[in-house]
């Protein structure tokens, strides 16, 4: 499996499974959640395409040589940007079940 089609089935994967979590926490906690829009669901597989895209990213940084070659310190400044789009990522998803 190629390394595309491996970041398109965990991108799907985690669409699927944050909808999942979303209701599911709903659900025990006996709270009343109102139908996904498509408005929704797009923020949510927009979120989790920049978690995966940010995951790869820092992937990459660690194991390309070429990359730490040509950043060197600045490295540090492309993880800290990477982790960040992965925490507002995971806010927007909070705040449509929320």
């Amino acid at each position: 499996m190629s390394q595309v089609h491996t970041l398109l089935f965990v991108w799907i994967s985690l669409t699927f499974i944050s909808i999942l979590f979303g209701y599911l926490i709903h659900y025990f906690f006996k709270r009343s959640l109102k139908k996904l829009s498509l408005t929704d669901f797009m923020n949510i597989a927009l979120a989790n395409a920049a978690i995966t895209s940010s995951f790869s990213l820092m992937y990459r940084a660690i194991t390309s040589e070429e990359l730490i070659k040509l950043l060197q310190f600045e490295i540090v400044t492309l993880f800290l940007g990477a982790i960040a789009v992965i925490w507002i990522s995971i806010q927007q998803i909070w705040q449509i079940f929320k």
